[in-house]
């Protein structure tokens, strides 16, 4: 079920909202018959409502039939579609029948849509992602969970004029279909861009623009790369903890999961070499640069290894970078493309976005890699989508071509180091001894983990009775539920203005003293027992 948002500016009860949309999950089948609801205390502390409020929901529902409640199960869907199995087997076969034959005369009858919908694999979400997200809907929360730059810092005006002025000098063109490749000249400019950031590892690398094709954001480009490169059954190395949507997209091409683990240094390349002979990955996917979501960087020393082991088994590699640019200190390190090229290889193919280095809107992503390659991408994509926005990749070309972005990137690394030291101060004076965090060079994220005697998952409902959201952990896990990921917690400090990272550190804070208490009761400790409320 994905989060439920009230709005508590309508007329309409809040109870009503919260069944309605609870209604419409299982008449859509996110919500299977046998499907257990959210407990309502802890839905109730979600949502910030009172739990009578969760209570006339569920009754509300029950009324209708599409809920039953138990003692010990709790509220349970009982919902049947009518040309469902088990309409027959409880007597009800002869109604849906009924209607059935009616429907082409009275022209009522829906058509059976999660019948005819086919399976999609990858897709599922994991609760407490969902419970995360339903606490961040709220307008009274601080959100530390969100996966974008500063809205505040958008370079609002500069778009402007430049959308005014790519319609004013060549609208007619860029209101038209641009190849699948992407526009030549915004090619040209990335190619130029990463032979500079290059540059700034000490590494003299050429990029061609013949070898760059433009996407719909680089979640799309994981997309066609992995349509091009995996069959159902193939095995992908991966890291774990990693990117939510890279695993999903893999899963939903069929593939199986090896998941590799890592640590400040990276990806375990050790690991893989160990493993790489006797599993025989198809691909290799890998954040080497602030990644998602604990903020490594892989050692140059396991970058060079990595290259090695792909060049040995021939095994290529996926390099997914949307972040190195966010970089507040220390010094640069070549990317694995880079590398690759500079050491003569064509090994790896490289992703990478504008979403976080100017705003995720625009849906601009490359790819840069091997031709054969980036045919079968431009193959895919004019499936998918024929070609991407011509008027923004128009705007993002002046932007890089004119020192634009250069710029806007300055104005970031300003920003950005002020709000995570503040984040890591805040942590550290309201956390009691409590939380740890890695404290990132660049990127978006702090990865922290909480006392060992909590669970993450229970912090959530503690920090939503505060005000405060975070994403959970243990979902970037491939093997949920995950013992190492049970008290590790994602914050984004990009988002939050100062002022909201001060106010949702102490709110944090609170919350974390107040679960401690509750788990020093219940291990027999002195003072008051009380029950830590789960999030399953």
């Amino acid at each position: 079920m994905t989060g439920i948002i009230i709005d508590r500016e309508s007329d309409v009860p809040l109870y009503l909202q919260i069944s309605a949309q609870i209604r419409a999950a299982i008449l859509q089948g996110e919500i299977e018959n046998g499907g257990r609801l959210t407990p309502e205390r802890r839905l109730a502390t979600l949502l910030n409502v009172n739990r009578t409020t969760v209570v006339n929901a569920y009754r509300e529902l029950a009324s209708e039939g599409f809920v039953t409640g138990h003692v010990g199960r709790g509220t349970v869907v009982t919902y049947q579609r009518p040309d469902s199995s088990a309409a027959v087997e409880d007597g009800s076969a002869g109604q849906a029948n009924s209607v059935a034959e009616a429907g082409p005369r009275s022209g009522r009858t829906a058509l059976p849509w999660q019948q005819l919908l086919a399976p999609l694999a990858g897709a599922g979400y994991d609760s407490m992602m969902l419970d995360a997200s339903t606490v961040a809907a709220r307008r009274d929360v601080i959100q530390f969970t969100s996966a974008t730059p500063s809205p505040e810092l958008y370079p609002v005006e500069q778009v402007d004029a430049i959308l005014s002025e790519a319609l004013e000098t060549a609208g007619q063109e860029l209101l038209q279909h641009t190849p699948s490749e992407g526009f030549e000249p915004l090619r040209a400019a990335l190619a130029a861009w990463m032979g500079a950031q290059a540059a700034t590892a000490d590494l003299a690398v050429d990029f061609n623009p013949g070898r760059i094709l433009i996407a719909s954001g680089s979640q799309q480009a994981l997309y066609l790369t992995a349509r091009a490169l995996i069959e159902p059954g193939d095995l992908v190395a991966i890291e774990s903890p990693t990117y939510l949507g890279a695993a999903q997209v893999f899963r939903a091409c069929g593939a199986r999961l090896l998941s590799i683990p890592v640590d400040r240094d990276g990806m375990n390349v050790e690991l893989l070499s160990e493993l790489i002979t006797r599993r025989r990955p198809k691909l290799i996917y890998t954040l080497p640069t602030f990644q998602n979501p604990t903020g490594s960087v892989m050692a140059l020393d396991r970058r060079k290894r990595l290259l090695d082991l792909a060049s040995r088994y021939q095994v290529p590699i996926v390099e997914d970078d949307p972040y190195s640019a966010l970089r507040y200190r220390g010094r640069p390190l070549p990317s694995l493309l880079a590398l690759d090229r500079a050491r003569g290889g064509d090994r790896v193919i490289y992703l990478s976005t504008m979403s976080k280095m100017l705003f995720p809107g625009f849906r601009i992503g490359w790819v840069s890699g091997p031709r054969p390659v980036l045919e079968r991408l431009a193959q895919i994509k004019q499936i998918v989508d024929l070609d991407t926005n011509a008027l923004v990749q128009w705007a993002v070309w002046a932007f890089l071509s004119r020192g634009l972005l250069t710029d806007h990137l300055e104005t970031l690394r300003e920003a950005y180091p002020l709000r995570l030291e503040r984040m890591v101060r805040g942590l550290a004076a309201h956390g009691n001894g409590l939380i740890e965090c890695d404290q990132p060079d660049g990127g978006l994220y702090l990865w922290c983990r909480v006392n060992d005697r909590l669970r993450v998952r229970d912090l959530l409902a503690e920090s939503a009775r505060e005000g405060v959201a975070f994403a959970p952990g243990e979902p970037f896990f491939l093997d949920t539920p995950s013992e190492a990921g049970r008290n590790t917690l994602r914050l984004n400090f990009t988002l939050p203005s100062l002022a909201e990272v001060d106010e949702g550190t102490r709110r944090l804070g609170i919350a974390l003293v107040r679960l401690y208490e509750q788990a020093r009761g219940e291990t027999g400790g002195a003072g008051r027992r009380r029950a830590v409320t789960p999030i399953v």
